[in-house]
């Protein structure tokens, strides 16, 4: 049983506010205790004047949910040891969207790459998205923020490369030369994503002074709970036999991308509100619909839609001993960088350096790295040091 959770759960609306100066924006900034710098500039400002738009409703919503998780969300990152304001970045990322796919396959709160969900353990399936679930994948961007983070050793680097697409990271990385600061690589980068930085900050801001800003707001806060089911629901049965409110169940498990909970042989966890554990286990077999559930087996997805389809081993068939892992080389060529190659052969940039001896980042063209692949993966991961740059591009997008 996962263990419960303190959700603040936030209503707000906007008020009529007054134009807030760059001297007063500045000021409010260096009040805020931040281990990354806050620096304000004509992108910061564009940025908060878009969030103090009374006449975006979705500027509402976006703070009601965060504040909905927030509470939760700053246990998350104390424990992964990540500053604590990069929870921020689920507004500047998505507005914290839960359930809508963003640009590159994105989804979740955090904007999470299907490979990078899943190469983290989250599971994605025709029914269930583990990217939508707003703490496991805030431990993932913990994750990969950090390992970033030791890469470049700047959070704002960090950041921008973690929403950056890679071709166009790895291009501003090449045209930055020897120069690995934050403004010369951003400089080479697309408007959007070269504003990563500067959205973050902004988004940091109204999260800390949306009272400031007009945002009026109740809050109260939700103790919640973890209940298991093992047939055939629909959260809309379970919103209406608890009496909780459907929307607010929903962005509690907003895991289910059909809003249902399918008919297998595993279990599923559903959060509710804690006022209605007890009722929801007196409840028995009621909590359950009992229609016939649709039939649609569950298959785990890959990028772009396609699915893995797993052989059932018939009993004559006898396991077979083998060596688990094996040796390929990869010739460094122009352009790279450990994290790309780290990507391509699904490793860690620190097993690269491990396997190479390596010390910081730098390699160079034409040098011969070591890497240790799965044997039963050899055949894959022995051609890539011989495919053309074009086929290894659209791998990585692939991925």
């Amino acid at each position: 049983m996962r263990p419960n959770l303190l959700f603040l759960f936030g209503i707000l609306y906007l008020s009529c506010f007054s134009q807030t100066s760059d001297k007063e924006i500045t000021a409010r900034l260096k009040r805020i205790q931040s281990e990354i710098p806050l620096d304000f500039n004509a992108a910061v400002r564009a940025q908060i004047a878009d969030y103090q738009k009374s006449s975006k409703p979705a500027n509402i919503e976006t703070l009601r949910k965060f504040l909905t998780f927030d509470n939760a969300l700053k246990a998350v990152f104390i424990e992964n040891k990540v500053p604590g304001e990069l929870r921020y970045a689920s507004i500047s990322l998505t507005n914290f969207n839960l359930t809508e796919k963003g640009v590159d396959g994105k989804e979740g709160p955090f904007g999470l790459r299907h490979r990078t969900a899943t190469k983290n353990g989250l599971v994605i399936t025709n029914y269930i998205d583990e990217r939508r679930d707003v703490l496991k994948s805030a431990a993932v961007f913990c994750a990969e923020i950090t390992r970033l983070f030791e890469l470049y050793r700047d959070w704002r680097l960090a950041l921008t490369a973690y929403n950056a697409n890679e071709d166009d990271w790895l291009k501003a990385y090449a045209l930055a030369g020897d120069a690995r600061d934050y403004e010369t690589i951003c400089s080479y980068l697309p408007g959007g994503v070269k504003n990563t930085y500067s959205h973050f900050v902004a988004a940091t801001y109204c999260a800390n002074f949306y009272k400031e800003m007009g945002y009026k707001t109740k809050s109260i806060s939700i103790t919640t709970g973890i209940v298991s089911v093992s047939r055939y629901t629909t959260l809309e049965h379970l919103s209406t036999l608890l009496n909780v409110d459907y929307k607010l169940l929903k962005e509690l498990n907003s895991t289910y991308k059909k809003y249902v909970i399918p008919q297998t042989a595993s279990l599923f966890y559903i959060t509710i509100p804690s006022t209605r554990v007890n009722q929801f286990y007196e409840l028995g077999d009621e909590v359950y619909v009992h229609t016939t559930p649709p039939a649609l087996p569950i298959s785990v997805e890959k990028a772009k839609d396609t699915t893995v389809v797993t052989p059932v081993k018939t009993q004559e068939e006898a396991p077979v001993v083998q060596s688990t892992t094996a040796i390929v080389y990869y010739k460094v060529r122009k352009g790279d960088i450990l994290l790309r190659i780290a990507d391509l052969y699904d490793c860690e940039v620190n097993e690269l350096r491990q396997w190479n001896n390596i010390r910081g980042n730098k390699i160079i063209v034409n040098q011969r790295l070591k890497i240790v692949v799965p044997f039963s993966k050899l055949s894959y991961y022995k051609k890539m040091d011989k495919l053309p740059q074009g086929e290894i591009n659209r791998i990585m997008l692939k991925d």
